[in-house]
Parts: structure tokens; C-alpha cells; sequence
């Protein structure tokens, strides 16, 4: 949720609208969808059930989220610091 309304969705919203949101503006990446569909259907399904998830689906939802959260975040940082005129990472030629 905090995610999407930061990048300008609407406050007040279900998880899976979100989620849709986040998809619909790109922030997405073709090769993701097939895992955010899947978080999308599991986090929709927790939220109205108090089962726990097998610890190796915990963990593999929780590593996708990470680097989508470094996509989100991390590269679009980079992307301005460079644009700025920051120091460019070295070339390992």
C-alpha cells in the first residue's frame, strides 16, 4: 500500500488494487508480473485466512518483494543521482 500511494495511488484501497496499480504504472516489469500475480492471489487469500505459509513460499515472496523494492526505490535513485552529474561506477574494461 505505502509503495503505490507514494508513487500516487489513492489511499483507501485493497491490497489487490494496489498491487494492480503498481503493475498498471510500470513499476512492474513484464518478467515480475507472473510473481506479483502470485503474491497478489496469496497476500489476497491471507488476508482473509489466518493459516501460515509454508516457510519456502514466506521466503521466496519475501525475496521477490526485496527486489522489487530495490527496482522501485535503489535504481530509481541511481538513475537521478546520474542524471545529476554524480560520479559514474567505474568501467571494468
Amino acid at each position: 500500500m505505502y509503495v503505490a500511494c507514494e508513487k500516487g495511488a489513492d489511499e483507501g484501497k485493497g491490497f489487490v488494487e494496489y498491487v494492480d496499480y503498481l503493475v498498471e504504472k510500470g513499476y512492474v516489469t513484464p518478467q515480475m508480473r507472473p510473481w506479483v500475480k502470485r503474491i497478489r492471489d496469496l497476500g489476497s487469500l491471507a488476508a482473509h485466512r489466518l493459516e501460515a505459509s509454508p516457510p519456502e513460499r514466506a521466503y521466496d515472496t519475501f525475496t521477490f518483494t526485496a527486489q522489487m523494492l530495490r527496482l522501485i526505490y535503489e535504481m530509481e535513485e541511481l538513475e537521478r543521482k546520474y542524471a545529476r552529474g554524480g560520479e559514474k561506477p567505474e568501467s571494468k574494461d
